[in-house]
């Protein structure tokens, strides 16, 4: 094969890749994952709990259980001042992470609330359909 076909091979290859829908490259890419900050107020059994498991066991433990659920923990940090676990953690979707707090809560040693968070673009997404949305009550 001559450098001229196998040129034009590699474009078409090359316009073959960049044709593909979205949906086939979000599905190479593996799955989407959503970020949440998860509020663990801690109560007086999971501060007894610490006696026995450090707050950095704590943390692995955190980080191990969030991948059970498909999830990932990015940070976690102790506020030691009114014993509340602050952690981002990434999750595939709203069940996970309802799964996961559902778990934690019913274990008793934290109070849990989670929080979606989004990226800077996607605020500014956001504002952008805002302003071209009309609100219920002007439907």
């Amino acid at each position: 094969m001559n450098r001229r076909n196998l040129l034009g091979l590699s474009t078409i290859a090359a316009m073959g890749f960049a044709l593909l829908s979205g949906n086939a490259l979000a599905q190479q890419a593996g799955p989407t994952m959503h970020k949440y900050l998860s509020r663990a107020v801690i109560t007086p059994e999971g501060i007894k709990n610490f006696q026995k498991q450090k707050p950095t066991a704590l943390k692995v433990g955190i980080a191990k259980f969030a991948e059970s659920v498909g999830g990932k923990l990015e940070s976690w940090y102790f506020d030691f001042a009114h014993h509340i676990g602050w952690a981002i953690i990434d999750y595939p979707d709203d069940v996970s992470a309802a799964a996961a707090a559902m778990t934690v809560q019913a274990a008793g040693f934290a109070t849990i609330t989670l929080t979606p968070l989004i990226t800077a673009e996607e605020a500014d997404k956001a504002f952008e359909k805002s302003a071209v949305t009309r609100p219920p009550q002007l439907q």
